[in-house]
């Protein structure tokens, strides 16, 4: 037969769903974490806590489904327990390979309670950034998200990567870029999304910005500052380093010391430096500088990019033989990581020489042992997660197994006989034979070996030549490896008489059960019978034969069983044989249980004996003692008195150390026998840790140590009094608040008032009377106001108080800020500080005598005493008139109408109501102008009914409700012009010539002009004619009689006459039709003139030379604009004339006359010439402007002339946003090719005005440029 023993395919546990890192939930909806684990056989799962104790259930606060789950179920806010609610729990899977642990797991459960959402104005200087923020409880702040909207329902989002005005940071705050007046009209509104309850919470009120112009020059002050900013991989981060002062500070932005320029995913955004898909490079210390001109102030915050753990060990499932080496890999993706663990079956690996762990994620093995085997994980931690790869690692061995074996076989003497087995397992097994339990006898004629095949089987034999009838029996071959043993028995049967062979005498113990084994040879064998004492067995119900021969007798007992047996065996033809054994009864030692019970109970300090009696046994016998598996030594409360047949234990003077197990062993020739007892020492409590009063501070939280010993564990429980009288307490129950650890620490958290007074802290445990101690727990106040932002108005002039009032332990020190830099009361002589002390209140009161313009601050009130500080936040804001209104501006100018604008100036700190724009005709004074009103949202109006072409002054005043300011600058502008609104006067017509009429008369009246008279159309034709009117252009000479001829007519013909004035708006009316008749004849007609070509100095005219002989001369007039009319004489000898040493690039009029006997002819046609060039150019910034941090080099060569020399220059400029120019030169030869204005600020934006003045006219330019900045670093 086959007899074999095969280990089932096993499997160790692994985690189908193991539990996420992170449970949120809501104490009204609960939560329910997954864990499921697969393997064979079939692993359980159990959760623990993160000191490895067990979680149990608890009645509505947490119980396990069958399937593995963690179950949170709803809970009221009063019995929350910080250490269910808010603790780290570990899931565990286990079945008999091996135990593994999953990742830890942080429950944190909430409790749902309404919160408020508050948001408060914020004062911010003109062009810096404003910071709204967002104010949510901190129960609340880690589970909303925020969004803003502006102006009822405006959604806003965050614009920086385009250059835009808004920015929301991951904290909710709402940044707002290049403030301006224009966004104090906003309202602005915060709402939160709490993620776990999806609920909705608005800000109670709305907030709006309070723009402040900048009184006096500052240092960046940072108002928003971010210490530390996580961010997940892949996300969009922004820093944030929002900065106030003036002028309007630079940021710059350094990494590790390094200054940033914008890299491919980071955008330098001023004050702020945005991320795109942020990785674990961007990781980092970073520092914002934010400088102006007056200094410079930074902040350092670090950035910590995560990605989440994914943990691999390969190879997951790893079968290893004893003996070789092996290598497990933990392969891990996520960041940042700090620190790699191992663990063997959830407990931290021990290394050793032979197991190693090769850089923190290789674990090796150089020689593979049984206990080896098992389940590893690595795990991976950081300060915020951790995750697990799982690795089984199997041991190699496979049980033997017999593949082939002998039969029973039945052979003739002198026959040759073989036996084999094969095997196989792993390792390689060993087989062993043995004849009837004993070894195969050593003789020339048996050979035994072994070899193993190809196949790494063992074959194993036994060759026996010339058997004889003593080599039957019944054969066993045993394969034997590490892992199991196999065995394969049969019988050989040798025909011959019965023989018997020599058997070994045996020992029994009393009471056991022993079999006899016949060990017969030779064939057939008829029958087998034993006998004891002259009589054949059985004879007692204890005794029975079994098949082969065996004998069975249960129950030994020394004088029915011991003694010499005698096995007979006899075959069919009547021969028998017969063999003896003596077997002999030992009696083995027996302890008295009577006097030795399981478990003595007894207390600290008594005496204790313990009596381990024997009763029976063969002598000699000795008896010894240990505890929990120790040699008991004699010590001086210990003592062991040996008597004949039993030893006494003597314990004195109990102490907790002395519980344990005792056992006495006792021993002779057949056998030791042990007996052991549990003593139990009870121990009454003692303090480990006594409770002691406590000084907390309100609002933070204390744990009160209350922690005993004793034996069965003290309980701890805590009480306070119910009313003044230390005589009736009620024990402390756990709630949100308060939670009453298992070791006995009492911990409250946000400590109030009422938790002032005595707390009783009792240790009991049923023996006896027990420990209390009664302490008293004194809450001291911190300062704590009330509300940390307020805002106050004064008028301008008046007295302040700002008042600054809290709840604190004296003594109490109280410090004023401006603006957040102290506030010095000596050197301010307007201001004094008074202070009020009552019991439980301090007030301090800042009194500023008469408020100025500049007190307008935020002001702090800093409070602090020996148990914290606080503080709060008031804005003053001094009220009065507005400053008038700046850059009053014509939009457009019409003739009776004119659009202006302006700039609102400092609004006084109260919003302006109206603007009043004044007007007046130029020449009136004030006191009779007219007004028009607009609303104080609005910048610009339109004034009506105006004349045209009149000089008008405006000036705009700024209304708000403390009064008026004084009038802006006066605009003067002229109104635009209207075609003339009367026809010329007087017109006169007179016969002058043959060919000629001349035409007289005077301007159209003065106020019916409407703009400058630019000249006349003199229009004419014959009387009768049907054709149109013919015109010709007079220009105005200015005021006075006008007089024009009309030339080349016809002799002794009549026309009719009329004049048009005109101006740049058009023409006016006509004037009534004169009718005059040329005469017979006249002086001579001038010739008309062409212009032929023309110089930078010169013209050259021509005109038709006429065949007149009378004629005496010619005379040429010119005039440039604006200037009088020159003339010269010309001989009539020539028809072409230059005029020469006249202006560049101007513009001339110019006519001819000639003279005869008769007179001087009429003039000929006016014609225009303009002389070559044109005002000077101005060239492109790179070229003009050389530009560094403190000044700026102009090079005027960069000019071009317009082909007219140029002749000065005049240089002004001014910082952008101010208002006055200042002049470094107003005539700057052109000579000078270069000019250096110094003593600018480095990084600050100016503008340049220069004007180039040359004959042609002048070319006005205005640049705008940044000096550079300081770089340090």
């Amino acid at each position: 037969f086959l007899m074999a023993s095969q280990q089932e395919a096993n499997r160790g546990p692994r985690f189908l769903e193991e539990p996420p890192v992170l449970v949120e939930f809501d104490n009204s909806s609960g939560a329910v974490v997954p864990c499921t684990a697969e393997g064979n056989p079939n692993p359980l799962v159990e959760w623990v806590l993160q000191d490895g104790s067990k979680a149990h259930d608890l009645a509505g606060l947490r119980h396990f489904q069958p399937d593995g789950s963690l179950v949170f179920p709803s809970f009221r806010a009063k019995d929350f327990q910080q250490d269910v609610h808010d603790a780290i729990y570990r899931c565990i899977a286990y079945n008999t390979i091996g135990k593994i642990r999953s990742r830890d797991v942080r429950v944190k459960a909430s409790i749902q309670q309404d919160y408020k959402v508050q948001l408060f104005d914020e004062f911010v200087i003109r062009g810096n950034t404003a910071v709204l923020r967002c104010h949510v409880p901190s129960f609340v702040r880690d589970y909303v998200t925020f969004t803003w909207e502006r102006d009822n329902g405006i959604q806003l989002t965050s614009t920086t990567l385009q250059g835009g005005k808004y920015s929301i940071l991951s904290s909710g705050k709402l940044y707002i870029r290049n403030v301006t007046p224009e966004d104090e009209r906003a309202i602005y509104r915060c709402h939160t999304h709490h993620r776990l309850t999806s609920k909705v919470v608005s800000s109670s009120s709305s907030g709006r910005l309070i723009v402040r112009e900048p009184q006096s020059k500052s240092i960046p002050n940072i108002v928003d500052r971010q210490i530390q900013v996580r961010a997940r991989e892949g996300e969009t981060v922004e820093l944030g380093c929002a900065a106030q002062g003036f002028p309007v500070p630079a940021y710059r932005w350094y990494k590790d010391g390094k200054l940033l320029y914008g890299e491919q995913n980071v955008r330098h955004g001023g004050d702020s430096l945005i991320f795109q898909y942020v990785s674990s490079s961007d990781s980092g210390n970073y520092v914002c500088v934010a400088n102006n001109t007056q200094g410079e102030e930074r902040v350092d915050m670090s950035l910590i990019v995560s990605a989440p753990f994914s943990v691999h060990v390969t190879p997951q499932y790893h079968v290893v033989d004893v003996g070789q080496s092996t290598t497990l890999n933990c392969s891990l993706t996520g960041y940042p990581v700090h620190k790699i663990k191992w663990m063997k079956n959830t407990v931290p690996l021990v290394t050793n020489p032979r197991i190693r762990i090769l850089d923190q994620k290789i674990l090796h093995f150089s020689a593979v042992e049984r206990e080896d085997r098992g389940m590893y994980q690595c795990f991976v931690y950081n300060d915020k997660e951790s995750a697990q790869g799982t690795s089984e690692l199997k041991l190699g061995e496979v049980t033997p197994v017999i593949l082939s074996a002998f039969t029973e076989q039945v052979l003739k003497p002198g026959v040759d006989l073989s036996l084999s087995c094969t095997a196989t397992g792993n390792p390689i097994p060993q087989i062993t034979w043995t004849l009837e339990e004993l070894g195969i006898p050593e003789l020339s004629r048996i050979r035994l070996g072994d070899y193993v095949t190809s196949r790494g089987h063992v074959v194993s034999y036994v060759n026996i030549s010339n058997v004889r009838v003593e080599d039957g029996g019944e054969y066993t071959c045993m394969a034997t490896n590490m892992a199991g043993v196999v065995t394969h028995s049969a019988t050989v049967s040798i025909y011959g008489p019965p023989v018997i062979r020599p058997m070994r005498n045996l020992s029994v113990l009393s009471g056991e059960t022993m079999t006899l084994r016949c060990p017969v040879a030779g064939y057939p064998i008829k029958s087998m019978t034993w006998i004891r004492a002259g009589s054949q067995l059985p004879v007692l119900l204890r005794q029975k034969l079994k098949p082969g021969g065996k004998l069975l007798v249960k129950n030994v007992e020394r004088v029915p069983d011991e003694g010499e047996y005698t096995c007979i065996a006899k075959n069919p033809d009547g021969d028998s044989a017969s063999g003896k054994v003596f077997v002999s009864v030992k009696v083995a030692p027996h302890i008295d249980e009577e006097f030795f019970p399981e478990k003595r109970t007894a207390t600290e300090a008594e005496s204790v004996k313990l009596l381990c009696s024997i009763v029976k046994g063969d002598p000699p016998i000795s008896i010894t003692w240990d505890k929990d598996g120790v040699p008991i030594s004699r010590e001086r409360h210990r003592r062991i008195q040996s008597l004949e047949d039993s030893s006494l234990l003597i314990l004195k003077h109990l102490k907790y150390r002395d519980s344990g197990n005792y056992t006495c062993h006792a021993s002779n020739s057949a056998a030791t026998v042990s007996r052991t007892t549990a003593m139990i020492v009870n121990v009454p409590p003692r303090w480990l840790i006594e409770p002691i009063d406590k000084d907390v501070i309100r609002g933070e939280r204390v744990a009160i140590d209350c922690i005993a010993e004793g034996y069965p564990q003290p309980r701890i429980s805590w009480k306070r009094p119910l009313g003044s009288q230390l005589n009736d307490f009620r024990e402390v129950y756990p709630n949100y608040r308060t939670q009453v650890f298992s070791n006995g620490t009492l911990m409250i958290q946000d400590l109030e008032d009422s938790d002032n007074g005595h707390y009783l802290c009792q240790a009991s445990n049923g023996i006896g009377s027990g420990l209390t101690k009664l302490i008293v727990v004194t809450v001291h106040a911190p300062p704590r106001f009330e509300t940390t932002f307020i805002s106050q108005t004064v008028a301008k002039g008046a007295q302040t108080v700002l008042n600054c009032e809290v709840e604190a332990d004296r003594p109490v020190f109280v410090k004023w800020q401006k603006d957040k830099h102290p506030l010095d009361i000596k050197t301010e002589k307007r201001f004094s500080m008074k202070q009020a002390v009552t019991k439980s209140k301090v007030q301090s009161s800042l009194v500023i005598s008469s408020s100025h313009r500049y007190d307008s601050a935020l002001y702090t009130c800093m409070v602090k005493n020996d148990y914290g500080s606080d503080e709060t936040n008031i804005q003053l804001i001094v009220q009065e008139p507005p400053s008038p209104p700046t850059d009053v501006t014509k939009m457009s100018v019409g003739s009776r109408t004119v659009e202006l604008s302006w700039k609102p100036s400092y609004s006084g700190n109260s919003a302006i109501t109206k603007y009043t724009v004044e007007y007046k005709n130029i020449s009136d004074d004030w006191n009779h102008c007219l007004q028009i009103s607009v609303s104080g949202f609005e910048t610009s109006a339109t004034i009506r009914n105006l004349f045209p072409v009149s000089s008008y002054d405006l000036r705009i005043i700024a209304e708000n409700s403390l009064g008026k300011s004084k009038p802006s600058e006066v605009l003067t502008l002229v109104t635009a012009e209207e075609v003339p609104g009367g026809p010329p006067l007087n017109v006169r017509v007179e016969a002058n010539g043959a060919h000629s009429l001349k035409v007289t008369w005077k301007p159209p009246q003065k106020h019916l002009l409407h703009g400058k008279l630019q000249g006349y159309y003199l229009g004419y034709k014959q009387k009768d004619s049907i054709e149109s009117f013919q015109y010709k252009t007079i220009l105005s000479p200015g005021s006075g009689d006008v007089t024009s001829y009309l030339t080349n007519l016809r002799r002794l013909t009549t026309y009719n006459i009329l004049v048009q004035a005109y101006n740049n708006a058009g023409a006016g009316p006509q004037s009534d039709k004169i009718q005059a008749t040329t005469l017979e004849s006249s002086p001579p007609t001038s010739p008309g003139l062409a212009v032929v070509s023309t110089t930078s100095s010169s013209i050259t005219i021509e005109w038709e030379k006429s065949g007149d002989s009378e004629l005496k001369n010619y005379i040429v007039h010119y005039k440039a604009e604006e200037k009088g009319w020159m003339k010269e004489r010309i001989t009539t000898k020539t028809h072409k004339y230059t005029l020469k040493s006249l202006q560049c690039g101007t513009r001339y009029r110019l006519y001819m006359t000639a003279s005869n006997s008769l007179g001087t002819g009429e003039p000929s046609s006016t014609v225009i010439g303009r002389t070559k060039g044109g005002a000077p150019v101005s060239p492109h910034k790179r070229t003009f402007l050389l530009i560094n941090a403190t000044s700026v080099t102009l090079n005027t060569s960069s000019w071009e002339d317009g082909g007219c020399p140029i002749q000065y220059f005049s240089i002004r400029y001014r910082p952008t946003f101010h208002h006055v120019w200042n002049t470094v030169a107003s005539r700057m030869m052109a000579l000078q090719k270069f000019l250096k204005i110094g003593h600018l600020a480095p990084g600050r934006e100016y503008s340049l005005l220069v004007s180039a003045h040359n004959e042609a006219g002048t070319t006005e330019a205005e640049y705008t440029f940044q000096t550079l900045n300081y770089t340090f670093f």
